[in-house]
């Protein structure tokens, strides 16, 4: 479970350094196709995070909730549309996507949404 969001990607940002240290071409080959997939088209570039977000959360990726949720937010959505988007990824996963994914999601919104 991800005690702190900001940490955990903060984290996650220093150890995708180091591996750019040792196969830089392999991560910017992966960062490429992220932000290809992610460009407007006929969907916009919220709308395409969002999916994002849902599919890390049927998938049970820690870093993939806490990222896709963040960046969702930068690009626009707000924390309805989070929560949303979170039910069609818990109905996608199933059971497995219940325990630790929805603490992690739900941590992570209240993070970025403070009460």
């Amino acid at each position: 479970m991800i005690e702190d969001p900001k940490k955990f990607l903060d984290g996650f940002k220093d150890a995708a350094a180091r591996f750019a240290s040792a196969d830089k071409a392999t991560l910017k080959a992966f960062t490429g196709l992220n932000e290809n997939a992610l460009q407007p088209g006929a969907l916009d570039r919220k709308t395409k995070t969002l999916m994002c977000l849902a599919i890390g959360i049927a998938h049970g990726s820690e870093y993939c909730v806490a990222a896709r949720a963040a960046q969702a937010v930068e690009a626009g959505a707000t924390r309805q549309e989070l929560l949303e988007t979170a039910a069609v990824g818990l109905l996608m996963g199933g059971s497995l996507s219940f325990g630790p994914i929805l603490t992690v999601f739900m941590d992570t919104v209240e993070a970025l949404f403070p009460a």
